[in-house]
C-alpha cells in the first residue's frame, strides 16, 4: 500500500495568506512556548495532533485501506495493548491538538522563502529563555544533522507502516523490473 503524498504550498483561497515574517513569527512562537510548557504536554499536544490528522485521513479511501490493513494484523493489537498500559491515549485525548500538518507545510514554505535572510534580520530572535542559562551543549546539533536524521526517520516509519499493512494479508509473490529510483539507506539505525 502507498499512501500519495503532495506538498501543499499554496494559500487557501480567501484567506489571508503566509508571508516569510507570519511563517517565521509562527515557528517563534512554537519554540517559544515551550519555555512555558511542560514536555509531558508538548508531546500530548503533538500525539493528539497526529491522531486528529490520522482520524481526517482515515476519512479517505486510501486512509480507510490503510486504517482497515493495520487493524487485519497484530498490530492493531499490541498498539492498543502499549496505548492503555502507558495510559497514552488520557494524556493526549485531554490536549489540544497541533496542527502538525500545516505546521509542517508552513516549516517547508518558510525554507523555501527568497527573503527568509531579510526577515529574519528584522525580526528580534532568538528569544531569550526564560527559565535561565541553559546547559552547556553535548554535541552541536546543526539543521541538516536534524534534516537528514528527520528524513530518515520519516522513511523508516513509512516503510515499517508499509510492512505492518501487509501482515494481515496473503502472502504476495510480486517482480517489479528496472532500478529501484532511491538507493535504501543502510547502517545500524536503518535496517
Amino acid at each position: 500500500m502507498t499512501l500519495t503524498a503532495k506538498a501543499s504550498l499554496i494559500d487557501v483561497e480567501d484567506s489571508a495568506g503566509r508571508t516569510t515574517a507570519s511563517l517565521l513569527a509562527a515557528l517563534v512562537s512554537r519554540l517559544g512556548v515551550l519555555h512555558f510548557v511542560s514536555g509531558a504536554d508538548a508531546v500530548a499536544s503533538l500525539v493528539s495532533g497526529f491522531a486528529a490528522l490520522g482520524r481526517e485521513v482515515s476519512m479517505t479511501s486510501e486512509g480507510t485501506a490503510l486504517r482497515q490493513a493495520l487493524s487485519a494484523s497484530l498490530v492493531a493489537a499490541n498498539g492498543e495493548s502499549v496505548w492503555t498500559a502507558l495510559r497514552i491515549g488520557e494524556g493526549a485525548s485531554t490536549a489540544i491538538p497541533s496542527p502538525v500538518l500545516e505546521q509542517l507545510r508552513n516549516d517547508v514554505a518558510l525554507l523555501l522563502a527568497e527573503d527568509l535572510d531579510a526577515v529574519i534580520s528584522m525580526m528580534p530572535i532568538p528569544p531569550e529563555a526564560p527559565s535561565g542559562e541553559l546547559p552547556e551543549p553535548q554535541q552541536t546539533v546543526t539543521f541538516m544533522d536534524f534534516m537528514v536524521g528527520y528524513y530518515a526517520f520519516s522513511r523508516e516509519v513509512v516503510a515499517a507502516v508499509d510492512a505492518m499493512t501487509q501482515l494481515g494479508q496473503p502472502l504476495k509473490r510480486e517482480v517489479v523490473l528496472g532500478a529501484e529510483s532511491v538507493a535504501p539507506l543502510n547502517g545500524s539505525i536503518l535496517r
